[in-house]
């Protein structure tokens, strides 16, 4: 590639992730890990939008979509495929980010690279690096969500594809002293160990690789000043900087938070407190994926539960503080969001935790990680909740209590009320 045309080496970019998605040509491999479970890929397919294609291209899988395939292939045993896949990329046989970091003069340089480029290459989250003594320490972190199992298992992927990055800059297998992982420990652990080389840990407040610190002065066999220099400017204008500014979307879920009277929430009065017109208020909401109308129902939802679960107003008076018309109204909406009558789930609650401190420090406690249909995550998850609830209140009955207090969709709270007892 010659200096005249910096950006024919950068047009495209293999990286992992991209801004809007995951290139679907990295979901490729999934076809043969998975070729002896077809209703799987179908329901991949049918479901997430997963798709055969030949080479690379701009068919993406939209970042919202690639959570939840992770957090499917988690529930069926595939936990740790998102690594897997990260490190099935042959960083060789493209250019773009990779092709630039080769051309640095050692792996600092290129790690100060990816230092100077982290909030274009994570828009999401963190990413830094830190020498402790003889030690080097590489880290991420997601800035939203960060308990969600779906973005845990993403970066997850990011701490492989920064492992075979290096590796892939310094010509040569570049083997950690330690990783530490976000994401719970599973039964396949041993798997990520034959990946990395190295036993992760796991339930760690960030996500870290660990090198010797005499790695950062590694000369990189492909360094090129000239090249560097050439392909700067088409990399920082291919790869623009991220705005990081509160969504509206977040900005109105904190404003729904924030109303000590939520009867008084509608579209107009959070379009005058965002100084705005009710029409480019839902223009925005649109374009971020939400609408007010379903923010307001979460937030409505998430009071209901504090309400019911911790106060003692009387449903019709709970109905009015939320905005309803009446009770039979509050009654509907509930029916939707838990699966049960607004009744029916306080007396639960009260007879799982008749102390309300107890109560309120189960159920705050919940893991919100785990999938939503995974019922025997659930399950196990109500075998060892702290503070135990009476012994009345067990299995499938209380792991239903503990989905409707992590905001389970309504079907997944249905089916664990319908499972038969355990005897």
């Amino acid at each position: 590639m010659g200096a005249g045309c910096p950006d024919a080496g950068l047009r495209a970019t293999p990286t992992m992730q991209t801004f809007n998605g995951l290139e679907m040509a990295h979901l490729q491999p999934l076809y043969a890990r998975l070729a002896d479970r077809p209703a799987l890929l179908a329901k991949l397919q049918a479901q997430w939008g997963l798709r055969s294609v030949a080479g690379q291209g701009k068919d993406l899988m939209a970042t919202s979509s690639l959570l939840d395939l992770f957090e499917m292939l988690y529930a069926e045993g595939e936990p740790h495929v998102g690594a897997w896949l990260a490190l099935q990329s042959d960083l060789s046989t493209g250019h773009g980010i990779a092709y630039y970091l080769r051309s640095c003069a050692t792996l600092e340089a290129a790690l100060h690279e990816i230092v100077r480029l982290r909030s274009r290459l994570l828009p999401d989250g963190e990413f830094g690096m830190h020498k402790d003594g003889q030690q080097l320490r590489l880290f991420m972190r997601p800035h939203y969500q960060a308990r969600r199992l779906g973005r845990q298992l993403r970066y997850e992927a990011g701490v492989a594809w920064l492992i075979c990055l290096l590796s892939h800059c310094a010509a040569r297998p570049l083997r950690p002293q330690a990783i530490e992982l976000m994401t719970p420990e599973t039964a396949q652990a041993g798997q990520l160990a034959a990946l990395f080389g190295v036993m992760p840990h796991f339930d760690r407040d960030e996500f870290a690789v660990c090198y010797p610190a005499e790695m950062l002065s590694l000369p990189l066999p492909g360094s090129n000043p000239a090249l560097l220099a050439a392909l700067r400017p088409s990399l920082d204008y291919l790869l623009p900087p991220i705005r990081h500014g509160v969504s509206t979307t977040e900005r109105l879920r904190q404003w729904l938070h924030a109303l000590a009277d939520p009867s008084r929430a509608s579209q107009t009065s959070a379009a005058r407190a965002f100084n705005c017109g009710t029409s480019s208020l839902r223009r925005r909401l649109a374009s971020e994926g939400s609408s007010f109308s379903a923010l307001l129902q979460a937030d409505r939802r998430a009071r209901a539960l504090q309400c019911l679960a911790y106060g003692e107003d009387s449903i019709d008076v709970v109905a009015r503080h939320l905005g309803y018309a009446d009770r039979t109204t509050l009654e509907r909406a509930f029916l939707g969001w838990f699966a049960c009558r607004p009744v029916q789930l306080r007396g639960e609650l009260a007879a799982a935790w008749p102390d309300m401190a107890q109560r309120r420090a189960a159920l705050e406690a919940v893991d919100t990680t785990l999938p939503c249909d995974d019922a025997a995550a659930w399950l196990a998850a109500a075998a060892t909740v702290e503070p135990r609830p009476q012994a009345s209140v067990r299995g499938p009955r209380l792991a239903a209590l503990l989905l409707c207090a992590a905001g389970a969709p309504a079907a997944s709270i249905r089916r664990m009320r319908m499972a038969p007892e355990p005897s």
